[in-house]
């Protein structure tokens, strides 16, 4: 190509350059006045549903003896549950916005916080008197431990407590957010971990409890997976000097199911099994703790 040739194609790209930079400026001119208008909302939560299971439902899962209904009961049921629950995703993904107004009301005063999904979600409603004197329950039905995580700081560590409990792990197996592999649901268990230390919180795990069948997604068998994540929550919270409560070898039978008396659906503790929880947690909470978490380098 000679000079001449270049010196042309240089001033034609320069003018399709100046000719793109001005139509791109338009909508900028354009808009530069008026107010942006993103998705960042000062009020993400106005009309957010609240999330929580209806009174039917409660009853059949905690009142012992009850008759559980395998929900939903019909296919058109069924259809409307997993519509709700697609919007719920697509809106509020990891449901921030269940406790934002009891956070703010709490004002930082909270001693114990209990995270968890729907087996820590039921307890406040089974056993009302153990939430109380500052233990505050932060249990969001249907969550997976990668949810739980991105709720980490403003459900537990902006209310400062002393305390949190951990307690994930039974939708991870049942895929609830989809496929997900153990190494993911230990390193969701460990960066809460690390989270709860770095701000000076002491951490109890806690063990899922027994099931051998989720009657939400009935193709799985889930009682070896959970032996096994269970072990290695032991192990995590031995090796980093972490309160474990083994939930599990209080509430399984010598088959490996649930308790018949402590459950109704064979996943969640009815009345019964949350007061052996309650008994449990209670006795976690209370026994003398250091001045500080231990912090491990080595995670």
């Amino acid at each position: 190509m000679t000079e001449t040739r270049m010196k042309r194609r240089g001033a034609s790209l320069a003018l399709v350059g100046a000719a793109c930079a001005a139509v791109l400026m338009i909508p900028l001119r354009a808009h530069a006045s008026a107010a942006s208008y993103t998705a960042m909302s000062g009020n993400p939560c106005a009309g957010a549903p609240s999330g929580a299971p209806g009174p039917a439902f409660m009853h059949m899962i905690l009142h012992p003896g009850a008759h559980f209904q395998q929900p939903p009961p019909s296919a058109r049921q069924k259809a409307s549950a997993q519509r709700a629950a697609d919007r719920q995703r697509a809106r509020d993904w990891a449901d921030l916005c269940r406790y934002r107004a009891a956070d703010q009301a709490l004002h930082h005063r909270a001693r114990v916080v209990f995270m968890g999904d729907s087996i820590t979600d039921f307890w406040q409603d089974a056993d009302p008197a153990f939430f109380t004197h500052g233990i505050v329950d932060r249990g969001i039905s249907g969550q997976t431990s990668a949810q739980m995580l991105v709720r980490f700081w403003p459900d537990v560590i902006a209310l400062h407590p002393k305390v949190v409990q951990i307690l994930a792990g039974t939708n991870d197996i049942a895929g609830n957010t989809g496929p997900t592999t153990e190494h993911q649901y230990e390193d969701d268990i460990r960066a809460m971990v690390t989270l709860a230390e770095a701000n000076h919180i002491h951490v109890i795990l806690g063990s899922m409890p027994p099931a051998v069948r989720f009657w939400w997604a009935p193709k799985y068998h889930p009682a070896a997976e959970i032996r096994r994540l269970n072990g290695w929550l032991r192990a995590y919270a031995k090796r980093h000097h972490l309160r474990f409560v083994d939930y599990y070898a209080h509430l399984v039978s010598p088959s490996g199911r649930f308790r018949q008396r402590l459950s109704n659906d064979g996943v969640h503790p009815n009345r019964n099994g949350f007061r052996v929880m309650s008994a449990l947690a209670r006795r976690a909470i209370e026994a003398p703790w250091p001045h500080s978490p231990v912090q491990s380098a080595q995670r």
